[in-house]
């Protein structure tokens, strides 16, 4: 979610058209229809004109024709909302969101961590404790994922750091690519910079975003401490039984064959523990004493962040010249405009239209939350074989719901979340996780094969649901749940 999708464009073949472009030009040629034939019974004619754009916008980002960045999709979007009236408070509203200004630092705790080598010395300092197994693998990656959750919302650089770490494991086990054995080592090393942060609200950018989506009245209910003592019980849940179905779904008979000693060496090659990386330690782990203890000092999760970010330039940690290089600024576009979404299709008049089609079926299992989360979970995660990038379009359109489940039904906004957060981790088919795509590119495709996501993929679904029915008792017994 953090960083663009580093994957190749498809080769041009003679006489053919590109699928991406052909792709494209399908979407937008839907979304001429709707922005010119106005089929929605009831959309005011900014709204239709906001639909198209948005169709189209998403057509940018799913297909990617000629590898355009996401800004290009950014761009469509605000430059159409400015052509059809909307003003400029509205198309760049998720830029005064608290979620970009995390965003940002978080992005450079990344930079930092990867750069000065502090991350690679905590995975392999865990790495080092256990005698290799299969089923130590499995708990070590589980830990490493934890560890760097908690030092940089950054899932880009947790899979920069993690994912070469499991291709040297691979290789160092002399296991064929793409077998069992590598699937079941990369996998499970992929899933853990992925599950265990969205637990509390700065250990995945997921936070931050949802918040950015939740209405304006909701807001204020999604602190870091209510986040944590909500979501960190159910996806610690998530991850602990997507772990244990792999193992034994896919874990191989043989035994691993690697020798202790290897992580043992790997850890002393790397040396002294530098100047910069225990300065960096020192800041991010601060950092994260402040985001944890809000209620105390009363200084919000971004300015906790920002004055990290000062420190690590005060000290050298970011050089002048890695300003532009340590973020990913097509990134932070992205999230500062999807964010904008809720508020585009406000003032657009969408979600005027389509709350009342959508609040009567949804409220309707509102009074049952088992029912209610189980159904909201399966139809965000159904949408996501259509709503690609990570379901955030579902989302700005559905959150507003979100209200009156609270005030009718008295279910806290951070329940539901859950299901918006499992819709945005969800994977079955590879193309439907952009983050899965990264971590391919950093293999080199050399870990899993289709058959292997689809496997791993089941286990998470099955993870999620077991999660709501052993959980739900939980959220009723700590108030989430009237």
């Amino acid at each position: 979610m953090d960083q663009q999708t580093s994957t190749q464009g498809a080769l041009p073949v003679k006489g053919k058209l590109d699928p991406r472009i052909m792709g494209t030009i399908i979407v937008f040629l839907i979304a001429l229809f709707i922005g010119i034939a106005k089929p929605l019974s009831g959309l005011a004619p900014v709204g239709h004109h906001m639909v198209g754009v948005v169709i189209a916008t998403l057509g940018l980002w799913i297909f990617k024709p000629n590898n355009v960045p996401f800004m290009a999709g950014c761009g469509l979007l605000v430059g159409g909302g400015l052509v059809f009236g909307l003003k400029y408070t509205t198309v760049a509203a998720g830029f005064v969101s608290s979620a970009v200004w995390i965003l940002i630092p978080a992005l450079y705790f990344g930079f930092v961590l990867q750069k000065t080598g502090l991350g690679t010395r905590i995975a392999y300092l865990v790495l080092k404790i256990f005698k290799p197994s299969w089923i130590t693998m499995a708990i070590s990656w589980f830990i490493i994922g934890i560890a760097l959750s908690a030092l940089t919302p950054s899932i880009t650089v947790r899979l920069a750091i993690v994912m070469p770490i499991a291709m040297g494991v691979i290789e160092a086990c002399k296991l064929k690519y793409n077998s069992k054995g590598s699937a079941f080592i990369a996998l499970i090393a992929f899933a853990m910079c992925l599950f265990p942060g969205t637990g509390w609200l700065t250990g995945s950018l997921s936070g931050p975003i949802m918040v950015g989506f939740l209405p304006a009245e909701l807001k204020p209910l999604a602190t870091f401490d209510n986040w944590f003592k909500i979501l960190a019980l159910p996806w610690f849940t998530v991850t602990l039984v997507y772990v244990v179905l792999v193992v034994l779904l896919m874990k191989p008979k043989e035994a691993i064959g690697i020798d202790r000693n290897t992580f043992k060496d790997e850890y002393i090659a790397l040396g002294k523990i530098s100047r910069d990386e225990i300065i960096t330690a020192v800041i991010l782990v601060a950092c994260l004493i402040l985001f944890t203890t809000e209620k105390m000092h009363g200084i919000p999760a971004a300015g906790s962040a920002l004055l990290a970010l000062v420190l690590l330039l005060l000290f050298g940690i970011i050089k002048p010249s890695e300003i532009g290089t340590g973020a990913n600024w097509d990134v932070i576009v992205f999230f500062g405009v999807t964010i904008s979404l809720s508020t585009i299709f406000m003032d657009a008049k969408v979600s005027e239209w389509i709350t009342p089609i959508l609040q009567p079926t949804i409220l309707s299992f509102a009074s049952n939350p088992l029912i209610f989360m189980l159904i909201l979970t399966a139809g965000i995660m159904l949408i996501r074989f259509i709503d690609v990038p990570w379901g955030f379009s579902t989302i700005a359109l559905t959150a507003v719901v979100l209200i009156p489940v609270f005030n009718q039904f008295g279910i806290h906004p951070l329940v539901p979340t859950f299901a918006y957060l499992a819709g945005i981790n969800f994977f079955l088919l590879g193309y439907q996780q952009p983050w899965m795509l990264m971590a391919e590119g950093i293999i080199q495709n050399k870990g899993w094969a289709a058959g292997h996501v689809f496997t791993a993929g089941l286990c998470y679904i099955i993870a999620v649901f077991v999660t709501i029915l052993v959980c739900l008792p939980y959220w009723r017994m700590i108030g989430a749940i009237q």
